[in-house]
């Protein structure tokens, strides 16, 4: 396997996409909720200190995870649009979302919470690997 052999220019569009769709599901599309099931109120947010490693690990892991994407698309030969959604998909539901379960169920964290969080990382696998699979 060439390991060369990928389109680092879509693996890094995939992790600035992929902040933006963190921004927008744990901002105006899912916060009030996820703050609530969290136990934290807006004022607690407005006074945390941001630490830059909050968002710099994250588009760290961005990178990493479309970078195997992007191997086991070429792996597989699934390399177009609904070869890469497929393979996002799978990789959400077979490896990402289980793995979650277990977390929350073991630590008796509210459904809720699971699905919202549990969503984000169903959602940005099938985004990076239609992007993977539309940009050789």
């Amino acid at each position: 396997m060439d390991f060369l052999n990928v389109n680092f220019l879509a693996i890094l569009a995939i992790a600035i996409i992929q902040m933006g769709l963190g921004f927008l599901w744990y901002g105006p599309l899912f916060s009030k909720p996820w703050m609530a099931l969290q136990g934290w109120t807006k004022e607690r947010m407005q006074q945390e200190e941001v630490n830059p490693v909050i968002y710099l690990v994250p588009f760290f892991g961005a990178l990493v995870s479309a970078y195997a994407l992007a191997l086991l698309i070429n792996a597989t030969q699934m390399g177009t649009l609904f070869g890469g959604i497929h393979l996002g998909l799978l990789v959400g539901l077979g490896f990402i979302v289980p793995a979650f379960a277990s977390n929350y169920l073991f630590s008796s964290r509210p459904l809720k919470l699971f699905l919202i969080d549990a969503g984000y990382y169903l959602v940005s696998p099938v985004i990076a690997g239609a992007i993977l699979g539309l940009w050789r």
